[in-house]
């Protein structure tokens, strides 16, 4: 007989999948004193990788900040200053017009990703409310 058999979906608690989207999605608070170490560690690892810039404020509509094409150039945290700052180019050719955004004194940086391995997804929170959230797509092309 197939009495063994339990069915599919069990889940231990049915109210357990209402948890907000960011768990669902595997995003983790990074601790203080990791931001910078981790944020330049990505930067390293990541330059040059396809990247886009969503910034969610509350008054206003998701603004797409980055062109879709944009490439990552640098990433990092300032301890002194309390800032967050994120430098994308349009392409690796056109370094020249490169976009900084900052955000000071952010109030929790999330990560899904601990592995340094794109496709990845960071999320800074500001002070007011703003929340920039940082797609690096794919691993960089490699060159040569």
């Amino acid at each position: 007989g197939d009495r063994g058999r339990e069915p599919a979906g069990r889940t231990p608690t049915a109210g357990r999948d209402r948890v907000n989207v960011l768990e669902v999605s595997g995003m983790q608070a990074l601790v203080h004193e990791a931001w910078s170490e981790y944020l330049d560690a990505v930067a390293a690892e990541l330059v040059n990788a396809p990247v886009s810039i969503e910034v969610i404020g509350d008054p206003e509509p998701p603004v797409l900040e980055a062109p879709r094409l944009a490439v990552l150039q640098a990433l990092g945290y300032d301890d002194r200053d309390d800032v967050f700052e994120i430098a994308v180019s349009p392409d690796e050719a056109r370094v020249s017009s490169v976009l900084h955004r900052l955000i000071d004194h952010p109030r929790r940086i999330e990560t899904d990703s601990h592995t340094l391995l794109a496709p990845m997804t960071i999320a800074v929170d500001g002070q007011d409310g703003l929340r920039m959230v940082i797609t690096i797509e794919s691993a960089p092309e490699s060159t040569g």
